[in-house]
């Protein structure tokens, strides 16, 4: 008798699991797409009904991560952000595309509590053409306790993503 109701009970709370992530899940606003090595999530904000859309990829170090976005003044600017799983001390990353010799250094708003690095630049700029025709793109930042971060990211299915992130 015991073991029937130690069964019926476990029933019931797989039972209570499995219908509360299925009411989270409809309640999820996000949709994902995948542009081989970056990602593009949309989300509608319930408050407001409006949709926004952000195109991101990991490095291979674990640690961080590459986000676009359009910033919610609009223009001719795009969101570009670095975020860490490391508290960032810098206040400007440098980057380098497929190991060209020139190495650019952006100044950016620290932001995430010290974990991530914002800058905004032109969406049709010469870090945006430079992205799509490259392979990788190289990004140095200064970390706590001062040690520097170079992680590396592809740059593969970033042309259709950007093209997905800017279309309507």
């Amino acid at each position: 008798m015991r073991r029937c109701l130690i069964t019926v009970r476990s029933l019931w709370v797989f039972m209570g699991i499995a219908i509360g992530s299925m009411a989270f899940s409809a309640n999820c606003p996000a949709d994902q797409m995948k542009f081989a090595d970056w990602l593009g999530i949309e989300e509608t904000d319930p408050a407001t009904n409006i949709k926004s859309r952000q195109i991101g990829t990991a490095a291979k170090d674990g640690i961080s991560t590459l986000w676009l976005s359009e910033p919610d003044t609009g223009g001719d600017n795009i969101e570009l952000t670095l975020k860490s799983e490391k508290k960032i001390a810098s206040e400007y990353f440098s980057y380098r595309i497929d190991n060209v010799d020139t190495l650019a250094i952006r100044s950016a708003i620290k932001g995430c509590e010290s974990n991530c690095l914002v800058d905004f630049i032109p969406k049709n700029g010469e870090l945006i053409k430079t992205m799509k025709r490259g392979l990788k793109i190289q990004v140095e930042y200064d970390s706590y306790p001062g040690t520097s971060q170079k992680p590396i990211f592809s740059l593969r299915g970033f042309s259709r993503a950007y093209h997905w992130l800017l279309s309507e």
